[in-house]
């Protein structure tokens, strides 16, 4: 029995790279049955990414997870319904216009127990944008928001 392995079950070979081609692939993918992935690795095409997070919203972002763990919040994210839930609300802001992203954030911080400090504070920097020192405001962060 293996453990731990990644085993690659779907190939996609399409023409078009387009958000609406990766649409139409995963539609057909959906209409398999019990077609339910807990996780889905891609290439990194702009036109996937915004498919698979638009089409599969309960799919958790690999780098959020990769940090839940490293913080020691596995087991709680598995166990606590309600912190699964504010977890998934900070991958959701993807979903909303650029100029309510920090606002969101900000709400959405206020709702976690410092327990997860560590986990807000990256996803924070690396997101969102750090706060400024001085004044109001966010530094730009690593990845554009419009992404």
């Amino acid at each position: 029995m293996m453990t731990n392995a990644i085993i690659p079950l779907v190939y996609g070979l399409l023409i078009g790279k387009s958000n609406d081609d990766y649409n139409q692939f995963f539609e057909k993918l959906f209409e398999q049955d019990n077609f339910q992935p807990e996780s889905i690795m891609t290439d990194y095409e702009g036109g996937t990414i915004k498919s698979v997070k638009e089409m599969l919203p309960n799919v958790l972002h690999k780098a959020v997870w990769r940090q839940v763990q490293s913080k020691g919040l596995a087991t709680k994210y598995r166990e606590d319904e309600s912190f699964r839930l504010k977890v998934k609300k900070l991958i959701a802001l993807a979903f909303l216009p650029v100029d309510d992203i920090t606002t969101a954030f900000d709400l959405i911080v206020d709702e976690f127990d410092e327990e997860a400090d560590d986990l807000l504070e990256y996803f924070g920097k690396t997101w969102i944008g750090e706060p400024k020192r001085r004044g109001t405001g966010r530094k730009k962060p690593p990845s554009d928001h419009k992404l």
